[in-house]
């Protein structure tokens, strides 16, 4: 036992067995009934049914206005998740020092939709992607500071994005007030955002994890972004494919909205799905599921769309927006594979 500390049976146990073995000490696996991971997938879980159930009570209305439905207009939405991937694509090749070709690129973006619908915080999909940037000969380093890029540029262009359309609509609409039910989630997020910065910049570990992971990290994603800022072409093509991803994902949901015949001005439309986006990013589960939704119906029904035309909406621009990419991208990632692309 050392001076002051305290006893531990195991520890000191191993310990002479190591010596009278002469073997190498092995550390102890570290067993634990909770972690942090599991406590918030568990705090995700309870967030999603408290915001999903409420919801339910919409179902027999939302069939009454899914019969009354525009089906052209609908059909119309479809083009959203092919154009969506277009732009990840250019995000990926604007982040990038190096030149990529547009259709592997492409048909990996879908693949790693896919797998971001299975995986959290959409780490599938950057694994792929990791993959993808390595077996095109970037070196390990670059790769992974583009990838980290692509989620700080992502980051970026949705905080922009919901500046923007709060800004444009608490001028345009002042009687408008995005209640949600979920708001006082997100300042709980932000709280603990701020409190793990604290535990990072202030406790050993912290300035350990800050020391080994972080710095180097900035430091080659500070040499990519200046690889890119040599070529004016690669910088428009990123700050397209960020900017586009969320605003075409709001022209999916005024459609989805139209073809329920509940139109909303295209700055409502918005600032609730960037309100709704927000709330679901708080959540700990693949794409939001279940938070964006309960988010969406809350806020269009706040900005005065009938419960059962944005219920019906909001399923309907889901369905085409995030439950499609299923299939369409696991054909995808078999087709990367057979062609060596990942």
């Amino acid at each position: 036992m050392r001076p002051g500390g305290r006893p531990n049976l195991l520890r000191d146990l191993a310990a002479e067995i190591s010596t009278a073995a002469h073997a190498k000490a092995v550390p102890s696996a570290q067993l634990a009934r909770f972690t942090w991971k599991s406590v918030l997938g568990l705090a995700g879980a309870f967030l999603v049914l408290h915001l999903v159930l409420p919801q339910l009570a919409n179902a027999p209305a939302a069939v009454d206005a899914l019969r009354d439905a525009n089906w052209w207009w609908v059909l119309a939405v479809l083009p959203i998740t092919f154009l969506s991937q277009a732009f990840s694509t250019s995000l990926q090749l604007g982040t990038i020092p190096d030149r990529l070709p547009f259709g592997p690129t492409y048909q990996v973006q879908f693949a790693s939709s896919f797998l971001n619908r299975i995986t959290p915080s959409n780490v599938g999909g950057m694994a792929l992607n990791l993959r993808y940037l390595q077996k095109t000969g970037i070196e390990t380093g670059a790769a992974t500071a583009s990838v980290g890029l692509q989620s700080l540029a992502g980051a970026l262009s949705n905080t922009v994005v919901a500046a923007v359309f709060f800004a444009w609509a608490g001028r345009g609409h002042a009687g408008v007030h995005l209640d949600l039910s979920g708001g006082r989630y997100v300042l709980w997020a932000v709280a603990l955002a701020l409190a793990a910065g604290a535990l990072l910049g202030f406790t050993p570990p912290g300035r350990r994890f800050l020391r080994d992971k972080v710095w180097p990290f900035l430091r080659a994603a500070g040499s990519t972004v200046a690889g890119i800022a040599t070529e004016p072409a690669k910088v428009v093509v990123g700050v397209v494919g960020a900017l586009g991803l969320p605003l075409i994902q709001i022209v999916g949901l005024a459609m989805s909205l139209h073809a329920l015949g509940a139109d909303l001005p295209f700055v409502q439309v918005g600032a609730a799905y960037m309100a709704a986006r927000l709330i679901a990013n708080a959540a700990p589960v693949p794409g939001g599921l279940g938070a964006l939704e309960a988010g969406l119906i809350a806020g269009l029904t706040t900005l005065g769309v009938e419960a059962g035309a944005a219920t019906s909406a909001v399923l309907v621009y889901r369905l085409l927006t995030f439950w499609l990419n299923v299939p369409l991208g696991a054909l995808a990632l078999g087709v990367v594979r057979r062609r060596g692309y990942v």
